[in-house]
């Protein structure tokens, strides 16, 4: 501790400046003229002082640093390693990066000991992004008196008590089932689970955009994909449905992970997309555009998402309202569809 005050004693001779001007400059305070503040750092850098970063943050009560929370169900067969989680992360860091805060990451499978509420009290992280509501009501009301320092990604809910980002769940999913209806698709099967919040507005899209064409929908015509995203279950289940004789045209994955393993099982039963079947996926993950055939999706735009989430936080913490916000969907359309052959 007395090696760093001479050292910083030794950077105020050198600027020609007060201990305590020193101090304001290299905790970028408003009070200090930016030509004073560029010479404090630029002699700082030159003789390798370094700023004490726990103790500075100690004194400012904060530790900036954003922790980034995707809750695993156990016995969910669900990983870190998910396409769509993969990506919030990268968007989520990068939009923490730019405003200066770090980015911890954690995976709580406890359902009974609330992870979340321990990264708060021990000062690990100023706030928390959660990603995911299904199965974590109680978790989600357990924090609500915590509620100034939580974001989180899912499906938008009048009632929530916590702050909510996501895409634009219905209207993503009815532009992507008007799609396969325009192109003559009569019976799409709906594959996702409902039970999901995020899953099932997604599934009020889709009957949303049949009774605007007035095209009955078929309650058989919803295969669901166990809790949460299970690409393991949809080859089992789409080819016992195929060999049941249920005939179906299109099909619209609640996610993009099931609809790429949709592809892939009615190739293995004999089905051609797009010809015998149209695809669409619902995520824009990087592996949509790489699919055999390029799968058309509706984005929903992560990296908006990821930008919405931080800055959302960053104002809670700062004492300002955050509104629950919704990123733009748009649909991208590939080969799977039978729409463009590009």
């Amino acid at each position: 501790m007395a090696n760093s005050r001479k050292t910083m004693s030794e950077l105020a001779r050198l600027a020609k400046v007060n201990v305590s001007t020193v101090s304001r400059a290299l905790n970028d305070s408003p009070l200090v003229k930016p030509e004073t503040k560029a010479e404090i750092l630029r002699i700082a850098q030159e003789i390798g002082y370094s700023v004490n970063v726990a103790a500075r943050n100690l004194r400012r009560q904060s530790s900036e640093t954003i922790a980034l929370v995707i809750p695993i169900k156990p016995g969910s067969g669900e990983t870190i390693s998910d396409p769509f989680f993969l990506e919030m992360v990268g968007a989520v860091s990068m939009a923490a990066s730019r405003r200066g805060y770090d980015l911890l990451l954690s995976t709580p499978e406890d359902e009974t000991a609330i992870a979340e509420r321990r990264l708060l009290q021990t000062g690990r992280a100023d706030g928390l992004i959660i990603i995911g509501q299904a199965g974590r009501e109680d978790r989600l009301q357990a924090i609500s008196e915590m509620e100034n320092r939580i974001v989180v990604w899912g499906g938008l809910q009048k009632e929530a008590p916590y702050t909510l980002i996501g895409s634009d769940n219905i209207g993503g999913a009815e532009m992507a089932t008007e799609h396969l209806l325009g192109l003559g698709r009569r019976r799409i099967l709906f594959i996702g689970d409902t039970s999901l919040p995020e899953i099932a507005l997604r599934y009020e899209g889709y009957q949303k955009a049949h009774a605007e064409e007035r095209v009955e929908v078929d309650p058989r015509l919803s295969l669901q994909i166990g809790f949460g995203f299970q690409v393991k279950e949809v080859f089992p289940k789409l080819t016992s449905l195929i060999k049941s004789g249920l005939s179906f045209d299109g099909i619209f994955g609640a996610s993009d992970a099931l609809s790429i393993a949709a592809m892939d099982a009615l190739r293995q039963n004999g089905l051609d997309v797009p010809n015998d079947v149209s695809v669409v996926g619902y995520d824009d993950i990087n592996q949509a555009s790489m699919s055999q055939p390029s799968l058309t999706t509706v984005s929903q735009n992560i990296a908006e998402g990821g930008e919405l989430l931080v800055s959302s936080l960053i104002d809670k913490l700062e004492g300002k309202a955050a509104a629950s916000k919704l990123t733009q969907t748009n649909l991208i359309i590939r080969q799977s569809c039978g729409a463009n052959s590009a």
